[in-house]
């Protein structure tokens, strides 16, 4: 029933009516206008990071362990992506709003920090517009391919360097890094597995 009614672009629509339930929420319960957006920012982080996560490991999910739901996952990973981007550009805007209405609390964030956060939000939005088939058949299969697996590690990349550099220092972020690592492992594991099977190994499991 699930995989039924939550498929293809009722995702989008789903998760983009949850993140403005989400936002309303929030500036109309939390009354200082910077602490809203610090909670925006972090609520934004979280669910930007569980469909990334969907996303990335639908396809080595559904090899590892096929099921009806890893078919699902694998079935829509464009929706999931499209998603992702959707709560990342919401995070994304409740940064530069925090940051126009407080810039102190980025003064000592590096220039550099910027320069490749920025870098991949431009991969996201290129990505998010060539998830639809007519932009993908312009580009050509293998420009779209380039495209979305260098983003799709630059974006794990910038995750994993977020997460795993605060959990060193504070418990909360443990698990999210945790699952940022597995994530690629589960990736890596899945490549292994192919490249077995285009060589004729049986691989157990």
């Amino acid at each position: 029933m699930f995989a039924k009614v939550f498929t293809g672009w009722r995702i989008v629509a789903v998760v983009a009516f949850a993140l403005a339930v989400l936002v309303a929420l929030i500036l109309a319960t939390v009354p200082a206008e910077i602490d809203a957006l610090r909670m925006i920012i972090r609520a934004t982080a979280r669910s930007s990071v569980t469909l990334f996560l969907l996303a990335f490991t639908a396809s080595a999910t559904w090899l590892l362990w096929p099921s009806a739901f890893t078919r699902w996952q694998r079935s829509n990973r464009r929706y999931l992506g499209v998603s992702f981007a959707l709560s990342h550009f919401v995070h994304l805007g409740a940064i530069l709003t925090l940051r126009a209405i407080a810039p102190e609390e980025f003064a000592a964030t590096p220039a550099a920090t910027w320069i490749l956060g920025g870098l991949a939000y431009v991969l996201i939005a290129a990505m998010t517009a060539t998830s639809f088939d007519r932009s993908a058949r312009a580009i050509g299969p293998r420009a779209w391919s380039i495209l979305h697996t260098t983003g799709a590690y630059y974006v794990w990349i910038v995750f994993a360097n977020s997460y795993i550099s605060r959990a060193l220092t504070m418990p909360e972020y443990i698990v999210p890094a945790l699952a940022v690592v597995l994530a690629l492992a589960l990736r890596i594991a899945a490549f292994l597995r192919r490249r077995a099977a285009s060589r004729g190994v049986v691989v157990a499991g």
